[in-house]
């Protein structure tokens, strides 16, 4: 329940509207989550564009992956509402029910490859203690295959949902 007014889709006009019809396009709906941010509508776009580019836009990391770094985020940080649907994203984005299951219950026995578990290892670091991380980190995460690129996005990622 949010604890400030927030624009209903119903009631939105001008720049909200135009954001919940893109996040509509892109999501099926307009999250909660997002529709917090509705009384400041610059935020609202800009939190819209981070998440299209960030999540939905086809880039170096694959969705699937992206969707698994945002169910384990939402699972560190207790959000079941968040993580319910970041399952759900999962299995969209090709993994199927079961696997995407695995990967929520416990990534690191999940049948992902080890590169996967590996760059869910770091994403879970950054979330828990994002000051702890190092230059051996990194190294690791390219050892396994991981671009400078797809480690950057990989941040990206588990930043959108620590900040949402």
């Amino acid at each position: 329940m949010p604890r400030i007014k927030i624009v209903e889709e119903e009631d939105a006009e001008g720049k909200v509207k135009v954001v919940y019809d893109q996040l509509k396009s892109m999501l099926g709906r307009v999250p909660g989550v997002i529709k917090a941010l509705s009384p400041w509508p610059e935020i609202l776009e800009l939190y819209a564009t981070r998440i299209g580019t960030i999540v939905f836009s086809e880039t170096l990391l694959t969705r699937a992956v992206k969707e698994m770094i945002a169910s384990l985020v939402s699972k560190i940080n207790g959000c079941d509402y968040c993580l319910t649907y970041h399952q759900n994203f999962m299995v969209e984005a090709g993994l199927s029910s079961p696997d995407a299951e695995a990967v929520v219950a416990d990534y690191k026995t999940a049948p992902i490859t080890d590169a996967e578990k590996k760059l869910l290892a770091y994403a879970e670091k950054v979330t828990l203690h994002a000051y702890k991380t190092t230059d051996a980190d990194v190294e690791g995460l390219k050892e396994c295959g991981w671009s400078e690129g797809q480690i950057l996005e990989a941040t990206l990622v588990v930043g959108l949902f620590c900040d949402i």
